[in-house]
């Protein structure tokens, strides 16, 4: 089996096939310019610089974000600054809870899962607090129970909270 798949190999060598060393920069613009009208290249620029994650999930955003990134390649030309253009346009409560992330040295993926966990913590513990919300008439005019915590006016309930100590602590 292994000399078939040597054998393979040096056949397609014989046939001198062509190099790629990968795309730097100015070729993958170069491609943008000739093969993507310039009306079209602005309508995806617009499109990139007004996005935000209001509305969308985590996953949502992720998705819109690399399919408009890759068309702006000069907007975002590093891997840290996509890391930063990425959490600077996560609705605030995340990116409230996700910034200290712009300045070490976290992963992109890193970065969207860490949102992702706080996301679901989030979404958890509204349900949470639906389920717990008396169905009578009359409002509730005390304070948050014993148990949680206010950074920059978003309350944090048990999970959510202990979620946020164990990304500080890492």
């Amino acid at each position: 089996m292994e000399s078939d798949k040597k054998r393979k190999l040096e056949s397609f060598g014989r046939l001198q096939p062509p190099s790629f060393s990968g795309a730097e920069s100015e070729d993958a613009q170069g491609f943008l310019d000739k093969f993507v009208p310039q009306s079209h290249r602005e309508e995806l620029r617009r499109q990139f610089e007004q996005l935000r994650q209001d509305g969308m999930f985590v996953t949502q955003y992720e998705m819109m974000f690399f399919e408009l990134a890759r068309h702006v390649i000069w907007l975002v030309p590093t891997y840290r600054g996509s890391i930063k253009w990425f959490i600077d346009d996560l609705t605030y409560q995340l990116r409230l809870l996700v910034t200290r992330e712009k300045v070490s040295g976290t992963t992109f993926d890193e970065v969207v899962d860490i949102a992702r966990q706080i996301e679901v913590v989030h979404s958890q513990e509204r349900g949470e607090t639906e389920a717990k919300r008396p169905r009578c008439s009359g409002s509730f005019g005390g304070v948050p129970s014993g148990g949680s915590r206010t950074i920059a006016g978003v309350v944090l309930i048990g999970p959510l909270r202990r979620l946020i100590q164990l990304i500080v602590v890492h």
